[in-house]
Parts: structure tokens; sequence; C-alpha cells
């Protein structure tokens, strides 16, 4: 294979009152027919692990290739792995160095595999948990030496705790029951406990959730479950860390039982075990209903909030994609996707949001797709299940530790989606300031979310390897961005480039670009 490796380092003359975006560097490498898919994971500050896997041959394994770049995107490693051809992957997650991928067999659930990689000692290790059988997994986050994997067995949630070094598994307590969905796995702060969250209902029949936290080894250290009003269901939530014994959960509730929520909830639990739970209608946001534009967002403004002031029901067509809580400064971030499903009529909207996940399809290698994504494989749901999707707008929350509004901003999608279901964007934050971005039809689009007052972003091709250079054709299914590390982004995909030199053939690469954002975007004007 031919590696096009070079670095871009075309630095925008910005003034340090309209800082835009920033290119610092380019990579390339030749995108061949064997490339069946690419993953790009931030390795934070220490780099970017580029994930490859190849059309497999006629032999019982695929093989996937590793990459590992620096900060200036210049390839330090390469190494290569054989995954059976039966296994796919359920997800992953870097820490310490080390990126964790986990894969399980397609066919049975009965196997799964965890492959360690360490670019820095260029070591690839891999595990089988063999007790863990017959799960489906949802949930898949590291700390220490213990993988925590998470799904569901018998239609119970269900969360292990795997300690790789000794090849043990434990089962934790408290997780394990009827009508109940399980809602996040969340590394804290400290890097030694972890959360668990899931829904259950109280003794009113309420939706309400509750909250566990164990120690790396699986041991358990607190629960509760979050007290409700009447008729008020909890539908999802994530959570912080424990600060001074104090804890904050965030999430959306609907009013009486019903398919859409009505506004997120937030709950704060003080030091002694007291609750504060408030509940804020999305018309008691300063930005949420912006994206229908100002006559008709003022319209559901008002109806929202005479549905709060006389009790009555009020449920908005939406749902979200919660990534996190970010811990930063005293200050808790929450950042979704929202987006509004076209068809959905079941009343058991909580399990098919489930299903709906990415984590319930086969990435596979055999069929039109790659075992690392969703975005060409074959449509396996059910005929009955929602597969449309409209994402309207990104939303960032801020809230203090005490869980106290601190300000809210949005920026408009709009875009419309027939595939599983996945994030559109990528969230940052940085020095107190939040940005969401995405790339789309070949425009880089980022937004400032602290800033209010201008409804528009940044939109802008990202910059090529010479100026000249023109792009001619875009892989549309190839594309995305990722989180990297401050307030630097990653932005990739596959394109087909002619050179400045007219008489020069077509390059097709996949390409990684690294950009970093500034507190004071302008839309640019483009042709």
């Amino acid at each position: 294979m031919r590696i096009f490796l070079t670095i871009c380092l075309s630095v925008l003359i910005l003034s340090a009152l309209t800082a835009q975006v920033e290119h610092h560097a380019r990579y390339e490498t030749e995108h061949q027919w064997n490339n069946q898919d690419y993953m790009v994971i931030s390795n934070e500050h220490k780099g970017v692990l580029l994930v490859k896997p190849l059309t497999p041959g006629t032999g019982k394994d695929a093989t996937i290739l590793f990459s590992h770049l620096n900060n200036e995107l210049e390839e330090t490693w390469t190494s290569l792995v054989d995954i059976p051809k039966r296994f796919f992957l359920k997800g992953y997650h870097y820490i310490d160095d080390v990126t964790y991928l986990l894969f399980q067999n397609r066919n049975t659930n009965q196997i799964i595999k965890i492959v360690a990689i360490n670019p820095f000692k260029q070591t690839v290790e891999e595990y089988e948990p063999k007790q863990i059988v017959d799960l489906e997994i949802f949930e898949f986050e590291v700390l220490k030496n213990s993988a925590i994997i998470g799904g569901y067995y018998d239609n119970r949630p269900v969360v292990f705790a795997y300690d790789m070094k000794n090849d043990r598994v434990r089962t934790l307590a408290n997780v394990y029951q009827n009508n109940s969905e399980l809602l996040e796995v969340r590394i804290n702060r400290d890097s030694l406990t972890f959360n668990i969250i899931a829904t259950q209902l109280d003794d009113k029949k309420d939706r309400t959730i509750l909250v566990n936290t164990y120690d790396y080894a699986g041991n358990a250290i607190r629960d509760y479950e979050l007290q409700t009003m009447p008729n008020h269901q909890l539908l999802s939530a994530v959570s912080s860390s424990i600060n001074d014994k104090s804890q904050v959960i965030v999430g959306l509730y609907s009013i009486k039982t019903g398919t859409y929520p009505s506004g997120i909830f937030i709950n704060h639990v003080d030091r002694t075990g007291q609750q504060t739970m408030k509940y804020l209608n999305f018309g008691e946001f300063e930005t949420f209903l912006n994206h229908n534009g100002k006559k008709r967002a003022d319209k559901l403004r008002q109806r929202a909030l005479d549905a709060k002031r006389t009790r009555k029901e009020w449920r908005y067509k939406t749902d979200a994609l919660f990534k996190e809580m970010v811990e930063e400064d005293g200050k808790l971030v929450i950042v979704g996707e929202f987006f509004k499903p076209w068809n959905v009529t079941t009343s058991n909207y909580q399990r098919q949001r489930n299903q709906l996940s990415p984590f319930s399809y086969p990435y596979d290698p055999f069929f039109d797709g790659s075992p690392l994504s969703l975005r060409n494989s074959r449509d396996f749901r059910s005929n009955d299940l929602p597969n449309d999707f409209t994402f309207t707008h990104a939303f960032a929350l801020v809230i203090d530790l005490n869980g106290e509004v601190v300000w809210d901003g949005s920026f408009e999608i709009d875009e419309t989606m027939d595939r599983p279901l996945m994030n559109f964007g990528e969230f940052q934050w940085h020095n107190d300031q939040v940005y969401y971005a995405f790339y789309h039809d070949e425009e880089l689009v980022v937004k400032h979310l602290n800033n209010t007052d201008i409804e528009t972003g940044y939109v802008a091709p990202v910059d090529l390897l010479e100026p000249k250079d023109e792009v001619r054709y875009e892989r549309k299914e190839f594309n995305g961005v990722v989180r990297w590390y401050k307030n630097k982004y990653l932005v990739y995909g596959v394109q087909h480039i002619r050179p400045s030199d007219k008489s020069s053939q077509l390059r097709k690469v996949f390409f990684i670009n690294a950009v970093s954002v500034g507190p004071d975007l302008e839309a640019s004007k483009l042709d």
C-alpha cells in the first residue's frame, strides 16, 4: 500500500477577537479497493489511532490494520491483527495510552474478545471473558484493569466487571431487574469508580431511575432511587461524578404516560442524601425551541409555559442522544443531539430506542459493510421499527454543581437520516466554551454554543495538501468528525482529488484534518 503522508500547516491569520477555525495538519493514505472502512479514535493529547479493516480473503480470519499518528498526524507505528470473520465490533474505549476494542460473535453472542492496542509500547494483547455469554451489549467502558460490559440478558439489564489481568468476571449487584432499561455506564472523574443508571418502577408505578456506584473491581459503594412527582416518567439520564458525596442526574421526563418528553429534569443529591428534583419543560430554556424559527418557537414556548402553569399535559415530539455529562471548573455541561423519529407508534418506545442503537446490529464484513461501521451494512431491523430520523438541533445545558441552570445554547441541524441511529456531529468544550461541529456535503460546520446572539456558524471546506488541488468527488458514507483534545477536532473522510497539475491522475485518499476552534466564530461567505 502506498502511503501519502504529509503535513499541511496552513495557519489562518486571525486577530484575537475574530478567531475562527485554524487548520493544523492533514494526513492522507491511499484509499484502495480492500479498505472496507475507517475508524478514527482519539488518543487525546497523545495522538490518533486509525483502525482499518481489510476485505477478508478465503481464510477464517479478517485482517484489521492499526496506524498510530502523533499530534502532527505523522504515522509513528503500524500493526495488524486477525479477527475471526464471525466477529463484529461492539465498542471501543481509550484510557492510559491503550485503546480497547470489543468484538463479539455475530451469530450467537457466545464469545467476546477484547483487543488492547498500545502504540507507545507497540503491543497488541487479546482477552476472552468466557463467562460472559448471550449478552446483548450496549455499554463498554474501561478503568484500571477492568472492562465494564453492560447490556441485556433474558430482556433484563446486566453489567459485568471483567478483570483482564486475572481473567475474572464479576456480575454487578442491584442491576438485574424486571421492567428495567439500562441508561448509562459512566466512568467517574476519579478513574476509580463508575456509575450505572437504570430505570425502575416505583411504588406508584411511575418510571423512575436507580443510581448505583461501584469501585473498579465491581464492589458496590452506594445506591439510591430518584424521588419523582406522581405521573412524572423519567425517560433517560446522564450522571455526574460524586463531588463531596453529592451528585447530579439530568435527563428527559414525560408527564403521565407517553412516548415523547415534556422537558428536562435535574436531580441533585446533597452530601446528606437529601434530593432536590426540578422539572423544566422545554419552554423554560432560552434556546431549546429556536430551531423552529422565531414565530413558531414563540408559540411553542408560550404553549409549554401555559401547560406547566395550568398543570396540563404537554409533550414535544423529540428525543435525544445524550453524549455525557462533562465536569469542568465547577460546572456540569450536558450536551445532546435532538432528533424527531418519524413513525413511532408503540408505547414501548424505550425498548425500541435501544434496538435502534448501533450496538444492536452486526458490523458485518461479509455483506456490504465492514466489521467496524454501520454506514454500509445491511439493515437487519424488523420492518416495524422506525428507520427515519430528522436531527433537529444540537443543545448544550450548563449547570452548577448544585443543579442550578447557568446557561443553555443550541444550533439547528435539520438533516433527515435513513440509517441506524448514531451521532451526527461532535461537541467539544475548552476553557468554559462549548462547541458543536459536523462534516457534511464537503463542508465543516462549527457553532460556538456560548454565543446565543449569532445563530449561524463557521462553514467552509477543509484544507487540502495544496491550495490549488480540487476535490472532484467525496464518499459521503466515510465522512465524520471526532472530538480530539482541548479545542481541537479531527475531520475525516474519503476524497477523489484532482492535483493542481491537471495532467496528473486523480488521487483517491482517506484523509484526516486536524483543526482547532475559537470562541468568536463568524459565518464564512461561500460562493
